[in-house]
């Protein structure tokens, strides 16, 4: 008998341990850590403790986090499907303007409604683009998305109901309500952006792994033998478009959601060329590439160079540092951001294994 309960512990503790690890593994426990983190900042933010997050911090780790949602996206397009665009930022600006006008308009409209109505948009644009792509390839695919960004931007500064002041922009948006009762401020609707940015995290994890993900890996590589194994091309193209451009509006959602007036030269040219750097300078569509992209790109410059007095008093020079980083991590690592981290970490493990043999000996 003692020996059977002995047995049975013996396994508990196997299973627990193996249970642990298994947790540790998961490919989200990273994001859910990350989660955390920011959740404590920005409590620490709300009460006051410490005082080292001030509500610059605050709306930078907020924004940052909202066009890593766009990036994202951006990323299934340009990694997944080899299709690259220039009118991510106007896609956000649409989603933007369109819950901007919806929580002004309807105030007591559901927030998941907006998301839904600007999904929607969001399909037929995409769609359409999705289809002008079947024509076209390369530059010129860069050019049409280009154009588009263009007429949007001359559409978001003429004073219309839908534009609001035009130049000036829509003012006066309410914070969404969620479940017709939890009425968020401009602290707490930070939360909602972190719960969307690990939502989409997850998302576009399973999409990745999916069929889908490995239809457009295969379109990626070469059109003609995905041809030839089956996968529609105009199915998969038109899909990312709309991945894409989904992405995009909910992104413009959280920012509208988040501040309380929507500026047409918030989405320019500028912007989309940032987003199209986050992907390439984070190295790897996975959200930890893209996240690792956003912070180099939108929070470096405010939230460390600006303390310095140097930069803050030098906005050129930021400029030129961020594409100095940029030029060196290229030449160095071509992996982007995600490559320097993995030569850390190996760098580290082999630092480590050298200590313990230098302490402990060699291994027999």
């Amino acid at each position: 008998m003692d020996n059977l309960k002995n047995d049975y512990k013996l396994l508990a503790h196997d299973l627990k341990t193996n249970h642990r690890a298994t947790i540790y593994k998961h490919p989200m426990f990273g994001y859910f850590v990350l989660g955390i983190i920011l959740m404590l900042l920005q409590f620490s933010f709300m009460f006051n403790v410490g005082g080292f997050v001030t509500l610059t911090i605050s709306r930078v780790i907020s924004t940052t986090m909202i066009y890593t949602v766009a990036a994202m996206g951006l990323g299934i397009l340009v990694g997944m499907a080899g299709l690259i665009s220039l009118g991510t930022a106007a896609f956000v600006g649409l989603g933007a303007y369109t819950a901007a006008n919806l929580m002004i308009n309807f105030t007591n409209i559901p927030f998941t409604l907006v998301i839904v109505l600007s999904l929607l948009i969001a399909i037929i644009f995409g769609g359409i683009i999705g289809f002008i792509s079947l024509r076209v390839r390369g530059i010129y695919l860069l050019v049409i998305t280009l154009a588009f960004a263009t007429i949007m931007n001359e559409i978001f500064v003429v004073e219309t109901p839908f534009t609001g002041r035009g130049h000036g922009g829509l003012s006066g948006v309410p914070f969404p309500t969620l479940a017709g009762f939890l009425e968020l401020n401009r602290e707490t609707v930070y939360f909602l952006v972190l719960a969307m940015l690990i939502v989409l995290s997850w998302i576009t994890l399973n999409i990745i792994k999916s069929p889908t993900g490995r239809a457009m890996f295969a379109m990626f590589a070469s059109e003609p033998l995905a041809r030839a194994m089956g996968i529609s091309l105009l199915k998969y193209r038109v899909l990312a478009f709309i991945i894409a451009t989904c992405y995009a509006m909910i992104a413009g959602v959280l920012h509208a959601s988040s501040f309380p007036a929507v500026n047409p030269l918030s989405w320019t040219f500028m912007l989309s060329l940032n987003l199209l750097a986050v992907v390439i300078l984070g190295g790897s569509i996975k959200p930890a590439g893209i996240m690792l992209g956003s912070f180099v790109i939108f929070a470096l410059d405010l939230i460390f160079l600006r303390n310095i007095p140097f930069f803050a008093n030098n906005p050129q020079a930021v400029i030129i540092l961020t594409g100095i980083l940029m030029i060196v991590i290229f030449a160095k690592f071509p992996g982007g951001l995600t490559r320097l981290v993995l030569e850390l970490k190996f760098l580290i493990f082999r630092l480590f294994r050298k200590w313990r043999v230098y302490r402990y000996g060699p291994e027999v």
